[in-house]
């Protein structure tokens, strides 16, 4: 077991109550009553770190940009195979290479930025070495299946390296070939089928919340404020997209943005707040120009509206401050 998996285990323990965090500080050697000097010394190294981090984020967003007009460049003069190594091949030795660090160096970070590198190259490599082989294009199923497989490659590598920007791209690809799966399987056009890709996507922000409430705890933690805001959008917009096609879904909808809000206070979440708190505002506006655009009550209704909105907003901060800000769990 080495350090970043011991350190990854005792965490565990410790947040499941199993083992207690004075006991772990005593046994090193540190006293849970430190004097404040001890804090002061750690301001630094956090800063340090965040840095690095933005230092990270930076040159691999740079890197990306710099492959992409490599390749543009390039495209015209090389052939199939040349295009496949740029795309699928480049993505594949960076990918090791993240692995290698992972392995080697997992304080270092590094494994985790060749990673998110690789993981922009290795979908669209996918669909270039499929393209170039020579796949029949009047069919979806191919390019469902390829990227069925990069799903599978990176659910393999996020279970071997227990890593949070590998499962962020599983989720990704998972999501991509559900939709893609859906769309092989009903052969029609989008539009032909909103109501199936409506209820879909509400099937996916749930999804993508329950990932958050197990993340909670864990090396996947860092995802839950992001799976928390894209769950909620992708549940409401969808749940949104069906008020147009019924009455009843327009008392529902009040429904399920209020209980957005309340889901919010209960796992202690800004982004789940704010995304309720949003399209909560806009049912009120859809409301409004629904019912009272053609009758002389609509200024009125306006400004009713306004006050609706004002007092949501104050409402939103009022339990952003009262149950999630004031919990340092708040996610």
């Amino acid at each position: 077991m080495n350090t970043n998996e011991l350190l990854q285990e005792l965490s565990l323990k410790v947040a499941a109550g199993e083992i207690k965090r004075e006991d772990v500080m005593r046994r090193i050697g540190i006293s849970s009553t430190a004097p404040q000097q001890y804090e002061y010394k750690e301001m630094p190294e956090k800063a340090h770190l965040s840095l690095t981090k933005i230092l990270y984020v930076l040159g691999a967003s740079i890197a990306i940009l710099g492959i992409i007009f490599f390749v543009a460049q390039v495209w015209d003069d090389i052939d199939s195979w040349g295009r496949i190594l740029v795309t699928l091949g480049l993505g594949l030795l960076i990918a090791g290479s993240g692995s290698s660090f992972l392995t080697s160096k997992p304080e270092s970070h590094l494994g985790q930025v060749f990673h998110a590198i690789a993981g922009f190259l290795i979908p669209g490599g996918a669909l270039v070495t499929l393209n170039e082989l020579g796949a029949p294009t009047g069919s979806l199923w191919p390019i469902t299946i390829t990227i069925g497989i990069v799903f599978l490659f990176y659910l393999l590598l996020t279970t071997y390296h227990k890593n949070e920007v590998l499962t962020f791209f599983a989720i990704a690809n998972g999501t991509a070939f559900l939709y893609l799966l859906v769309e092989s399987i009903v052969e029609g056009p989008f539009y032909r089928h909103d109501d199936i890709y409506a209820y879909l996507t509400m099937i996916v922000g749930l999804s993508y919340l329950l990932f958050a409430y197990a993340f909670r705890i864990g090396w996947n933690k860092n995802l839950v404020s992001v799976l928390n805001f894209f769950g909620a959008a992708g549940f409401l917009s969808a749940a949104f997209s069906r008020v147009f096609e019924s009455d009843m879904w327009e008392l529902l909808f009040f429904l399920l943005a209020i209980g957005g809000m309340v889901l919010a206070v209960y796992i202690k979440s800004r982004g789940i707040l704010v995304v309720s708190t949003f399209f909560l505002i806009g049912h009120f506006v859809y409301i409004t120009n629904e019912y009272f655009a053609d009758s002389i009550g609509w200024p009125i209704s306006l400004v009713v509206l306004g006050f609706v909105i004002i007092g949501l907003g104050y409402t939103s901060i009022a339990i952003n401050k009262k149950y999630i800000s004031s919990d340092a769990t708040a996610i």
